[in-house]
């Protein structure tokens, strides 16, 4: 698997099929003035749009970031790691979307914090992460594995790694206060068990953050 082989466009995905990305539009499409970051090919853009918002997108990838002007008022493409990006996109915005994003910077405390500048004075940040935590990653590990995969959990282009734990001191390092949080565990008659070990069974961990300062 090479790194310059993987592109933006297959982490697509039905979008109402998963227990994440109900939630993550569930919060998204409470705001009106969006700034999404790593949008792909729009694919989450594209519901806003249709629901009512605007939506200001950055994205690495080029390919995914043309197919992502058809829903967006602005595309930058721009990579985060590059603070340039914070001079492009604007301010006053009342939601940016972090969706599984952070991990794949090298510095994501920074970018968080210089999002709190781009937001308005009520605006909040939605996140999402995975959980490095989650009990396949420790099976594998006591089988001596942990072996990349092109999407998830332990994919390639992962920089950092978080459980629930560390995903909560990123956004509260960054200056943040968590006003929402939602582990994402999957149904079955084992869900109100893996609810009660999120740190276990947790895939992904969704936060809504707001700036401290604001009330």
């Amino acid at each position: 698997m090479r790194l310059t082989d993987l592109s933006a466009l297959r982490y697509r995905g039905p979008l109402e099929q998963s227990e994440r990305n109900q939630v993550f539009l569930g919060l998204a499409v409470q705001g009106r003035r969006i700034l999404e970051l790593g949008c792909a090919d729009g694919f989450i853009s594209q519901y806003l749009v249709q629901h009512g918002c605007s939506v200001t997108a950055v994205e690495i990838d080029s390919e995914a970031a043309d197919r992502a002007k058809k829903w967006c008022d602005q595309v930058f493409i721009c990579d985060l790691n590059d603070g340039a990006w914070i001079k492009m996109v604007g301010k006053g915005f009342d939601t940016v979307l972090c969706g599984d994003v952070l991990e794949h910077l090298t510095d994501p405390w920074t970018v968080l914090r210089q999002i709190s500048s781009v937001v308005n004075q009520d605006g909040r940040v939605v996140i999402s992460l995975p959980n490095v935590a989650n009990i396949r990653v420790r099976l594998g590990l006591l089988a001596g594995k942990f072996d990349y995969e092109q999407h998830g959990i332990l994919d390639v282009t992962h920089l950092r790694f978080f459980t629930p734990s560390t995903a909560r001191e990123l956004i509260e390092q960054a200056g943040y206060r968590i006003s929402f949080s939602h582990p994402i565990v999957g149904g079955g008659f084992t869900r109100r068990i893996r609810l009660l070990l999120p740190g276990l069974f947790a895939v992904q961990m969704l936060f809504v953050a707001v700036p401290d300062g604001q009330r």
